[in-house]
């Protein structure tokens, strides 16, 4: 259910689903001289079709904005075929037919109603299509990527990506053999990716300084030289992702190019900050990614629930797989932002044979979020 009731006539899918039914609803008036009963049956032929794709097992969704603009081209054309019987001569369709006409399709209309009730998901979005990139989504993106790479690449295109269950968005740039995306509106989140898994090893960013020798080796063979330019990375693009961090490197299993990622981040206590700061480095020596998280460091509650108490909240959440359960790791005490607040959870994990047990357990409440059972072979990242 789309709350902007406007929004297929913004865009081509909904303006050619009003232009769909106009005729529909010229012809009937045209055919039956009785534009009520045809304007009812404007709205129950719409309201069949997305019925029939919320509950047929037919891989098509429901959607209102579809209903919205079949309904209005409906709606469009008997008010035109009205127009147009008013200077033509016809016998119009019997009035008890057209009564009895109406009647089948408010009944109708209340059975598909109560049907869509009772055995569909009804899911309320603010939009169902991503709107264009705003110009100041775009200056935003703009200034982020000429502050990481000196203006070096120049954005071809933008796209937005909205789950359409709040406001927040993805804003993504596209640039030569890269894209860049930034988290909308907060503007936290950025990152980077230059080269994909299966291109050629160009179109990475040299850093300056780096790769002449001053800061660091030209090509990289171990962690340290990778460390060195990363952080002459840093030091002359992000001084503020090194500042007060914690420095960690590491050689990625993940299928992309071969490389390291050096990783910056915050503590207080044992607790890890929303502060993020991630460089991968190609062979070459360049940088090929880049993963920013620019926030402040907030005002965290009280750490009240202990290690042991988290693992046993977390064994409720999943009591017929407890028995199953082979490795737990160490968990994570990490800073989260949930519900308009910042809290502290415990990031918990714990392996089985067919999979993982993943949940997140507050550490001031003892309250349980997102627990998910993941299956072997599917890649997932806890929060």
């Amino acid at each position: 259910m789309n709350r902007d009731v406007f929004e297929p006539f913004r865009h081509t899918q909904g303006q050619w689903n009003f232009c769909l039914l106009v005729p529909f609803g010229l012809l009937g008036v045209l055919a039956t001289r009785r534009p009520g009963l045809v304007a009812g049956l404007s709205l129950l032929l719409p309201a069949a079709i997305e019925t029939t794709q919320a509950l047929a097992p037919i891989g098509r969704a429901c959607d209102t904005s579809d209903f919205v603009a079949n309904g209005a081209g409906g709606l469009a054309g008997t008010a035109l075929g009205t127009l147009v019987i008013v200077f033509l001569r016809g016998t119009p369709l019997p009035r008890g037919t057209a009564r009895k006409g109406l009647i089948a399709t408010g009944i109708a209309t209340a059975l598909m109603g109560a049907a869509v009730y009772a055995s569909a998901d009804l899911v309320v979005m603010n939009h169902t299509v991503a709107p264009p990139a705003t110009s100041a989504q775009k200056a935003a993106i703009d200034q982020r990527l000429r502050d990481a790479f000196g203006g070096a690449y120049r954005v071809t295109g933008y796209s937005v990506t909205t789950t359409g269950f709040e406001d927040a968005a993805t804003v993504t740039a596209y640039f030569g053999k890269g894209m860049a995306e930034l988290s909308w509106p907060d503007q936290w989140d950025f990152t980077v990716q230059i080269m994909s898994a299966t291109d050629k090893l160009r179109g990475a960013f040299s850093v300056p300084g780096a790769a002449a020798g001053a800061a660091a080796a030209k090509r990289p063979v171990g962690d340290k030289e990778a460390v060195l330019i990363a952080r002459a990375y840093a030091d002359r693009f992000a001084p503020w992702g090194t500042r007060n961090a914690k420095v960690e490197v590491a050689r990625p299993d993940d299928g992309g190019l071969p490389g390291w990622v050096v990783s910056w981040r915050r503590y207080e206590g044992e607790v890890v900050l929303p502060h993020r700061f991630d460089v991968r480095i190609d062979e070459e020596g360049r940088v090929s990614e880049l993963t920013e998280r620019k926030v402040a460091d907030p005002q965290l509650p009280p750490v009240r629930v202990t290690e042991g108490e988290a693992w046993k909240t977390f064994a409720k959440s999943f009591p017929e797989r407890a028995d199953a359960i082979e490795e737990k790791p160490d968990p994570t005490l990490s800073a989260q932002f949930r519900d308009g607040e910042w809290r502290v959870d415990w990031l918990l994990v714990a392996t089985m044979p067919t999979g993982s047990l993943e949940a997140a357990v507050d550490a001031t409440d003892g309250s349980i979020h997102d627990p998910v059972e993941i299956p072997l072979g599917r890649n997932s990242e806890v929060p």
